[in-house]
Protein backbone atom coordinates (compact mmCIF):
# COMPACT_ATOMS: atom_id res chain seq x y z
CA UNK A 1 0.00 0.00 0.00
CA UNK A 2 2.84 2.25 0.82
CA UNK A 3 4.40 1.83 -2.37
CA UNK A 4 1.48 2.81 -4.68
CA UNK A 5 1.04 5.69 -2.71
CA UNK A 6 3.99 6.76 -3.12
CA UNK A 7 3.80 6.13 -7.17
CA UNK A 8 0.55 7.88 -6.51
CA UNK A 9 2.10 10.95 -5.34
CA UNK A 10 4.94 11.09 -8.01
CA UNK A 11 2.33 10.42 -10.96
CA UNK A 12 0.60 13.21 -9.46
CA UNK A 13 3.19 16.04 -8.93
CA UNK A 14 5.17 14.90 -12.30
CA UNK A 15 5.64 18.05 -14.43
CA UNK A 16 3.72 20.26 -11.85
CA UNK A 17 5.38 23.31 -13.30
CA UNK A 18 4.42 22.28 -16.64
CA UNK A 19 0.83 21.94 -15.78
CA UNK A 20 0.90 25.05 -13.23
CA UNK A 21 2.20 26.90 -16.37
CA UNK A 22 -0.39 25.40 -19.07
CA UNK A 23 -3.30 25.82 -16.58
CA UNK A 24 -2.82 29.37 -15.47
CA UNK A 25 -2.96 32.37 -17.09
CA UNK A 26 -0.10 35.11 -17.51
CA UNK A 27 -1.15 36.99 -14.64
CA UNK A 28 -1.48 34.44 -12.25
CA UNK A 29 2.08 33.36 -12.95
CA UNK A 30 3.62 36.96 -12.80
CA UNK A 31 1.84 37.37 -9.22
CA UNK A 32 3.11 33.85 -7.98
CA UNK A 33 6.99 34.41 -8.53
CA UNK A 34 6.26 38.19 -7.56
CA UNK A 35 5.30 36.68 -4.16
CA UNK A 36 8.30 34.63 -3.96
CA UNK A 37 10.46 37.46 -4.69
CA UNK A 38 11.62 35.79 -7.84
CA UNK A 39 14.50 37.68 -9.85
CA UNK A 40 12.64 36.54 -13.03
CA UNK A 41 11.56 39.48 -15.52
CA UNK A 42 10.46 37.05 -18.06
CA UNK A 43 10.01 33.24 -18.59
CA UNK A 44 9.32 31.46 -22.28
CA UNK A 45 6.97 29.23 -22.79
CA UNK A 46 8.49 26.69 -24.74
CA UNK A 47 10.20 24.16 -22.10
CA UNK A 48 7.84 26.79 -19.36
CA UNK A 49 7.62 24.33 -16.28
CA UNK A 50 11.13 23.84 -15.99
CA UNK A 51 11.52 27.67 -16.58
CA UNK A 52 8.91 28.24 -14.24
CA UNK A 53 10.59 26.12 -11.60
CA UNK A 54 14.00 27.77 -12.19
CA UNK A 55 12.58 31.14 -11.43
CA UNK A 56 11.47 29.58 -7.95
CA UNK A 57 14.38 28.39 -7.07
CA UNK A 58 15.92 32.26 -8.16
CA UNK A 59 13.76 33.51 -5.82
CA UNK A 60 14.52 35.11 -2.37
CA UNK A 61 16.34 31.68 -0.69
CA UNK A 62 15.45 33.22 2.93
CA UNK A 63 12.20 31.96 2.79
CA UNK A 64 11.63 29.45 5.78
CA UNK A 65 9.74 27.38 2.96
CA UNK A 66 12.85 27.28 0.76
CA UNK A 67 15.35 25.01 2.00
CA UNK A 68 12.75 21.79 2.57
CA UNK A 69 11.68 22.89 -1.10
CA UNK A 70 14.80 22.84 -3.02
CA UNK A 71 14.62 19.00 -3.14
CA UNK A 72 11.63 19.06 -4.33
CA UNK A 73 12.08 21.96 -6.91
CA UNK A 74 14.71 19.91 -8.53
CA UNK A 75 12.74 16.71 -9.09
CA UNK A 76 9.77 18.24 -10.35
CA UNK A 77 12.46 19.63 -13.01
CA UNK A 78 13.12 16.34 -14.38
CA UNK A 79 9.28 15.40 -14.80
CA UNK A 80 8.40 18.92 -15.66
CA UNK A 81 11.17 18.37 -18.94
CA UNK A 82 9.71 15.04 -19.95
CA UNK A 83 6.20 17.11 -20.05
CA UNK A 84 7.43 19.90 -21.58
CA UNK A 85 8.98 17.65 -24.16
CA UNK A 86 5.30 16.28 -24.85
CA UNK A 87 3.96 19.76 -25.47
CA UNK A 88 6.76 21.17 -27.18
CA UNK A 89 4.46 21.62 -30.45
CA UNK A 90 1.60 23.64 -28.71
CA UNK A 91 4.82 25.69 -26.51
CA UNK A 92 6.59 26.32 -29.55
CA UNK A 93 3.15 27.95 -31.71
CA UNK A 94 2.49 29.79 -28.12
CA UNK A 95 5.58 31.35 -27.87
CA UNK A 96 5.55 32.29 -31.48
CA UNK A 97 1.94 33.70 -31.41
CA UNK A 98 2.11 35.27 -28.08
CA UNK A 99 6.07 35.34 -26.94
CA UNK A 100 7.46 35.12 -23.52
CA UNK A 101 5.46 35.42 -20.29
CA UNK A 102 6.31 39.06 -18.82
CA UNK A 103 7.03 38.89 -15.24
Amino acid sequence: MKRFALILSFALLSGCGTVTTLTSSDSEIARDLRQKNSGCVSMPRVYSGVAYNMCKLNSNGTSIYFAPLLGVYLVDSVFSAATDTVVLPYTIYAQNEQGSVNL
